[in-house]
Parts: structure tokens; C-alpha cells; sequence
């Protein structure tokens, strides 16, 4: 039975049938360019994924380029890492491109040269920025040029309040991508439920390591999830993800109205088009 098998060890990447339906999303929402080049794992959380991640690539490199501001919880795991943070400016489209070539074209030794750039594309923890497709593809061909892989940490993917923007995951080429989704947001935080999808290369280095290190991702919660998104079917989840992300445009509109009247004259700030984040000067 479905209790049972919620209650047995799984095989480290997930359970076959939520992972199945898994790929079904990302192919549903960012029909990547190869998808057989990639493979998902199912993680406690998104952050646990993000963890192994670092872990993995601060084993190869020790500069790593993210957004500034930068989320505080991956700057605590960093820092403690001793990793070299390289603080790449935003704007209300999140990361500078031009920054960043900047900062890129004119790095002195190339074989310190940053190969890795992390970034919050949506609704950006803490600035509320989210980046452009225009400015997507722009840090797409600078990874390119200087060979990167990108980590693209999306747990506000589903909060955009417009049409969704597609993702660095949607137009990977080259296999340099590392895409970090989480349920938190969508179902429920104490369900610890995310998941990682990344080239086959860099998934079995990740997945080996989630083995030695959690096993894998709750049976339970896994259970769960598929049976919900079963019996919800993409299209389901997808008037869901819609509900929710309607939810937080609706907190975004009261919480701009309240800083417009109550500290017009006092602060700056640029309106999100998604996530739960306003960041004032």
C-alpha cells in the first residue's frame, strides 16, 4: 500500500513515481533544451540542495559570484565555508550583466578566475528583484564566455505575479546549469520538501553525496506530495500555483499602498513582480 511504502527507505534521488511527475513539471514549465542530460533528486528542502551544491563546487573553487544583496542563510553557509564571496551589484532586474563582465574581463589571474555564479533569479531574497529574460540571456552568454555554471536558486518561481519568466534551466545549451526548486512555498515549509535538477556529471557527485550525508529526502512528505499533485494533475497544480501567487500580489498591493502613504517622503524603493520581499532605502 501507499502507507507502507511511505514508511520504507527510498533510493536517494526520490520516489520514482514523484519524480516522475517532477520531470513532467520541468518539462511543463521550462521545457529544457536536452532534458535527457539532466536528472532531479528529491531534497529536504531546497536548502539542503543548495548545501550539497555548494559543498560540491567550493571542493573545485574557492571564488563564488552572487547577487548583492545576497540571501543571508547562503552567505552563512559560504562564509563558513571560508569561500572568496564576490558581490555582483543589482538593479530592479536583479544581477548587472554589465557588472559582471566588468568584474570578469578584468580578473588578473586566470586560474583564480570565479567559475561558479549564484543567483536568486525571482523575487530575490531580500531585494524583491527579479531578473528580465533580456538580462537572463545576457548572464547566459557571460557564463558561457568565461565558462560558469550557474546555480539557479528559484524557490519564488511560482510567486511571479505576471506571466512566468522563463528560466536559466530553459535555456541551458551547455549543461551548465544547476536549478534548485522548492515546494515550500507551493505546498508547505514544514513538509521540507525540494528538489534539485542538474546535468547527469554534476547529479551523480550530488546525489552520492546527499547518500552519505541524509540518505534521502522524507518518505512520508514524498508521499504525500505525489498523491496530492495525482490527484491535482498539472493542470491542478498549476491553478494552485496561480491561487498563491494571486495571494502574494494581493499582500505586495496592501504592504506598496501602506509605504506610499505612510513613508512616501522617507524611502526609495522598486515595486516586485514576485516573491514576498520590499526592499526600502
Amino acid at each position: 500500500s501507499d502507507m507502507s511504502k511511505a514508511l520504507q527507505y527510498l533510493p536517494t534521488p526520490g520516489q520514482a513515481d514523484l519524480l516522475e511527475w517532477l520531470r513532467k513539471l520541468q518539462v511543463r514549465y521550462h521545457s529544457p533544451i536536452d532534458f535527457k542530460r539532466y536528472e532531479l533528486c528529491v531534497t529536504n528542502g531546497s536548502m539542503e540542495g543548495l548545501s550539497k551544491v555548494f559543498e560540491l563546487v567550493l571542493n573545485t573553487t574557492e571564488s563564488i559570484l552572487v547577487d548583492s544583496p545576497c540571501y543571508s542563510g547562503s552567505l552563512d553557509f559560504l562564509r563558513g565555508f571560508g569561500a572568496n564571496i564576490i558581490s555582483i551589484n543589482t538593479d530592479s532586474n536583479g544581477m548587472s550583466a554589465e557588472y559582471l563582465d566588468n568584474i570578469l574581463s578584468n580578473w588578473s589571474d586566470l586560474n583564480t578566475l570565479p567559475r561558479v555564479l549564484y543567483t536568486i533569479p525571482n523575487g530575490s531574497n531580500p531585494t524583491g528583484a527579479s531578473m528580465s529574460l533580456e538580462r537572463k540571456k545576457d548572464i547566459y552568454n557571460i557564463a558561457q564566455k568565461y565558462n560558469l555554471l550557474i546555480i539557479e536558486d528559484d524557490p519564488y518561481f511560482f510567486l511571479q505575479f505576471k506571466k512566468l519568466v522563463p528560466s536559466f534551466l530553459s535555456m541551458d545549451t551547455d549543461g551548465r546549469v544547476i536549478r534548485l526548486d522548492s515546494m515550500s512555498k507551493v505546498l508547505s515549509g514544514g513538509m521540507r520538501l525540494g528538489f534539485f535538477t542538474a546535468p547527469i556529471p554534476l547529479w551523480q557527485k550530488l546525489v552520492y553525496h546527499q547518500q552519505v550525508t541524509s540518505l534521502h529526502a522524507s518518505s512520508l512528505s514524498q508521499m504525500v506530495a505525489l498523491k496530492l499533485f495525482e490527484k491535482w494533475g498539472l493542470s491542478g497544480f498549476h491553478q494552485h500555483t496561480e491561487q498563491i501567487s494571486k495571494f502574494y500580489e494581493n499582500q505586495k498591493n496592501l504592504m506598496v499602498n501602506a509605504i506610499k502613504k505612510h513613508l512616501n517622503d522617507m524611502v526609495t524603493f522598486n515595486e516586485p513582480t514576485a516573491g514576498m520581499f520590499i526592499w526600502m532605502k
